[in-house]
């Protein structure tokens, strides 16, 4: 799943506000439950003063992934803030919060391709507002923050007992578009270490994204992964 399932929570923004919250708008994700191909799922939308949200469902009626996009940060949420720092290449960093704890990423650089990467909304409906006018999606950028997590957490190396990375939510500010052919640059950070879960078992890392292209900032991006558990247990955990 993970932040190929932003795709499916753009559609109501575009079609209410159109252009504008393409070229500035904000999105809150929280995934709760995994979701496989295949499987069926129901959705809930509303509309309230300034706020559509889109709901997925299982069969069962549990939440899977839930939206919230305004046209500003929402007034009670986190300020997302502006990364500056850059460090060289260093070792992986292993899921503890001794190592990541205000850690700062080594910058990464990509360049948006609008055919390729615009691919993978081929039959939502707003696919066409983004094609056309090949801007840079949400989900593509929430996917460069995960790159940034596979890069530096060397998950592979943790301890059994520690848990497993498990996306939480994301907070997405767009600031301009990006566009065919733009290299973008991200600089990343770890700005705080939390807890989630019913005992406070899953150790939540929130990643602070600022994306540029050149010096302009392009969108700035939470990205909050449950990177540790305390004591393992027989079903994946979910915070």
């Amino acid at each position: 799943m993970g932040m190929a399932v932003l795709g499916w929570l753009t559609e109501r923004p575009v079609a209410t506000w159109g252009e504008q919250w393409m070229r500035s708008g904000f999105l809150h994700a929280t995934f709760s439950r995994a979701i496989a191909g295949g499987q069926h799922l129901m959705t809930e939308e509303s509309d309230a003063s300034g706020l559509v949200s889109t709901t997925y469902r299982d069969a069962q009626g549990r939440v899977c992934v839930a939206g919230t996009a305004t046209l500003t940060a929402s007034a009670d949420g986190e300020p997302l803030v502006d990364v500056r720092d850059v460090v060289p290449r260093s070792p992986l960093l292993a899921p503890r919060a001794t190592d990541l704890d205000g850690a700062t990423m080594p910058p990464l650089t990509f360049t948006f391709d609008a055919a390729r990467d615009l691919a993978f909304l081929d039959g939502q409906p707003d696919a066409p507002e983004w094609q056309r006018r090949g801007w840079a999606h949400p989900a593509w950028l929430g996917t460069a923050s995960n790159a940034v997590i596979m890069g530096n957490i060397d998950f592979d190396g943790r301890p059994t007992s520690s848990g497993r990375w498990l996306q939480v939510s994301a907070d997405i500010a767009l600031v301009a578009p990006v566009v065919d052919g733009e290299v973008v640059e991200l600089r990343s950070r770890i700005g705080r270490i939390t807890r989630r879960g019913r005992h406070d078992q899953h150790h939540v890392a929130h990643l602070e994204c600022t994306y540029r292209v050149g010096a302009r900032v392009v969108a700035r991006l939470r990205n909050s992964f449950v990177f540790a558990t305390d004591e393992p247990s027989p079903a994946p955990p979910h915070p």
